[in-house]
């Protein structure tokens, strides 16, 4: 069977996710982002160099001028927005270009330097909202030394470009002075599909030249003759019509393409843009490329970016509480957790005499933090990441300090994933999987036609981060066994989506690790059960959206009035909170089927499985709970424990160094107000969370030790939202 076991080390990391690469005109240099910073290098190697200095909002999408003179970026930080920058390519003081705050994305400069046109969101900052959630789009032209932006044209989410999976459309210079873009088109009555347009800058004249409905990341030549694009993450380009269309206009794409396509990467490639009429640069992962296509050469620089963690220093001892420590299911009932660092140092009866800081936890229990495996919350902000990211803090604040996001865009997850790792953003420690390998071919997938293209996706995944694989659906049992075999190669976990048992015990039998979603057989029987248990498979039901009958998550919803969460008001726009969480059906309890589909995970684990919980972003952090309460119908609460945290420590492939309060464990605890085991529904009365030896308030994530600091900024939470009274909706009229 697949199974990933690795070390979660203290160390400095190598940066693998790096973003919007580009060289200099000359080819010395190469700028890139990545751990939220500009950075630049020598296209001959050696130690990436800081361009920017502080700690501001977090900076993207760096372009070089025509002359190399100057680098052309954008910040975003959440409620305060974002501006479009420019800054001296040797460094220097950055001047701010843009003259109000929005989202922006993508600077590119006008041939002769004169200006920039750039990506701008229709404020949802201003809304309390994410990058995600613009309904449009547009690009406009901001003059290089800075001044107001004239509108060039709108991008709107009827022809499919908001998506969260698809980049924001960046622009390019061709010909002429005309500005081509990602846009879209439709013929007669079907549906809209992604195609190259161009644009005058004023607006005027606007053309169709291509239809790649399975494309992303279009960019254009500058002498017009060539488009490169991105479909299945990896980077292609094909010859250019001249003019533009009057009717349909041609269609490109690695498939079925009216004029030859030449694929230029295999295992990944991302950001491509033409430094000349014939070179194309683009990057994967730590790698930049530049690519002449009149020679077929490609030159390749690797780009070591090395980050420090964020390791607390000096020693910590919580006392006098009651551990339950998941090791053999032993409880202190009153005992010390001394933390050196971010680990675990002594558990039980400790000597505490040289601790730096002692905190008293007298009649509160101590846990292990717990593990989702199955937790869909890297989707808003299109990879302009903030800050303070409501996305990750919220998970954390309910104690889940390591999750698995098994099905998410790539270019969000492992750029958030960095960031939480780099001590920048507060969040749990993220592991993925990246895009799922479905079936067929679109922008982020590929159709395994072989073992070799299956091996091809598989290392771009890696490449990028994955500690594992999602399975999704393949529908040829060669096709799961390729991916079985390479991931058992390559220490990879391989988890999938559920479907009927002959598919599901078909996945087990051909090596993978786990599978995900409730087996729609209830209840499970003895031979089903005992086979995954005796092949060590792991059981995730993610019961919230599962079973027969009603979804589980409306168990929750009609037993609690969790809208009116201080908790969740606080950490979540209220438009994710009402109307999702304000709806209620009364059902009876029978018509829920969670009790059976625990007993049936359970079934597994007493046959030598593994379970897991997995909230599946339906109920950001609350979801994980409800997880835990459903599994307790079946387990008890010690067996619901296990689940929650040393269960999905196994299954992530972690074991050895989260999952239960052990000594070199790092020490990733939760401090209940009250015990668990006494009542299941206890873990949410959480006093403090302690990811990696750093101590937060449990409602704030404020930081307690080893600094105090404040969690900073909502930006996101609307107070006039959450008023319950009975002001009349035209009250601000009536006041003027």
């Amino acid at each position: 069977m697949t199974k990933a076991d690795f070390r979660i080390d203290d160390d400095p990391f190598q940066a693998r996710f790096l973003r919007w690469y580009g060289a200099s005109p000359d080819q010395s240099r190469i700028v890139f982002q990545a751990v939220g910073r500009i950075w630049t290098v020598s296209t001959g190697g050696g130690a990436p160099a800081r361009l920017t200095q502080g700690d501001g909002p977090f900076e993207f999408s760096p372009s070089w001028s025509p002359d190399g003179q100057w680098i052309a970026y954008t910040t975003w930080d959440g409620g305060e927005g974002g501006h479009v920058w420019r800054i001296p390519a040797a460094g220097g003081t950055p001047q701010q270009l843009s003259t109000s705050p929005s989202e922006y994305a993508h600077p590119v400069w006008s041939a002769d330097g004169s200006e920039l046109v750039v990506t701008r969101g229709s404020g949802a900052a201003a809304r309390h909202r994410s990058a995600t959630q613009n309904p449009f789009w547009e690009l406009v032209r901001i003059p290089a030394n800075g001044g107001d932006a004239s509108h060039i044209v709108t991008l709107s989410g009827s022809e499919g470009l908001l998506g969260n999976r698809v980049q924001i459309a960046r622009a390019s210079w061709g010909p002429d002075g005309r500005i081509y873009y990602n846009g879209g088109f439709r013929s007669g009555d079907g549906p809209a599909v992604q195609a190259l347009r161009s644009i005058r800058p004023d607006g005027s004249d606007e053309r169709v030249h291509a239809t790649i409905p399975n494309g992303d990341e279009f960019v254009v030549s500058p002498d017009g003759r060539r488009v490169a694009f991105n479909e299945g993450d990896n980077v292609f380009w094909a010859p250019l019509p001249p003019g533009g269309a009057g009717g349909d206009p041609v269609e490109l794409g690695k498939s079925n393409a009216a004029l030859p396509v030449t694929q230029l990467t295999t295992e990944g490639g991302l950001y491509p843009r033409w430094h000349s009429d014939q070179v194309v640069e683009f990057g994967s992962g730590d790698r930049f490329y530049l690519h002449d296509v009149t020679t077929g050469v490609t030159d390749t620089t690797r780009i070591q970016l090395t980050v420090d963690q964020r390791i607390p220093q000096g020693t910590l001892a919580l006392t006098n509480a009651r551990i339950v420590t998941l090791e053999d299911r032993e409880v202190h009932e009153s005992g010390t957790v001394l933390v050196d660092g971010a680990r675990i140092a002594c558990v039980g009866d400790c000597d505490i005499s040289g601790a730096d800081q002692v905190m008293d936890l007298s009649g509160k229990t101590i846990i292990p933090g717990f593990v989702d495996m199955h937790a869909h919350h890297y989707r808003e902000h299109k990879g302009l990441i903030p800050r303070n990211d409501f996305e990750s803090a919220i998970y954390l604040a309910y104690g889940v300090t390591t999750n698995l996001d098994n099905s998410m865009w790539s270019q969000n997850v492992f750029a958030s994933a960095e960031l939480i790792r780099a001590g920048q953003v507060v969040g749990p420690r993220t592991f993925s999987t990246g895009d799922p390998l479905y079936n067929g071919d679109r922008a982020r997938q590929n159709r395994l036609t072989s073992y070799e293209v299956a091996e091809q996706n598989i290392n771009r995944l890696a490449s990028w981060g994955a500690t594992a694989l999602k399975q999704y659906l393949q529908p040829k049992r060669e096709q799961r066994q390729w991916v079985s075999d390479i991931a058992r190669r390559k220490g990879l976990m391989v988890t999938s989506e559920n479907n009927d048992i002959p598919y599901t015990i078909g996945m087990i039998m051909d090596g993978q690790t786990g599978f995900e979603h409730p087996l729609t057989y209830l209840p499970l029987y003895r031979d089903v059960s005992t086979f995954l248990g005796m092949a060590g498979a792991t059981y995730s039901p993610t019961f919230i959206v599962g079973g027969i009958g009603p979804w589980n998550e409306e168990y929750f919803f009609a037993e609690s009035e969790v809208w009116l969460s201080e908790k969740q008001q606080a950490w979540l726009p209220w438009r994710q909170v009402i109307p999702h969480m304000r709806r209620r059906w009364i059902r009876p309890e029978t018509d829920y089927s969670f009790p059976f589909i625990a007993q049936g995970m359970m079934d597994v684990i007493e046959a030598g499985g593994i379970g897991a919980i997995g909230s599946h972003g339906q109920a950001h952090g609350i979801g994980s709970h409800w997880e835990i309460w459903m599994t307790e119908s079946a387990a008890g609460p010690m067996g619901a424990l296990e689940v929650a945290s040393l269960h999905g420590a196994r299954f992530l492939g972690a074991e050895q160094d989260i999952g239960s309060i052990e000594v070199g464990k790092l020490a990733d605890l939760l401090v209940l107000n009250s015990n668990p085991l006494d009542n299941i529904r206890n873990t949410t009365d959480i006093q403090y969370v302690i990811k990696g030896g750093i101590v937060r308030d449990g409602m704030t994530l404020d930081e307690v030790w080893p600094t105090q600091s404040a969690y900073g900024e909502h930006w996101w939470v609307n107070p006039d939202a959450w008023l319950m009274d009975d002001r009349p909706v035209d009250v601000w009229d009536r006041n003027r």
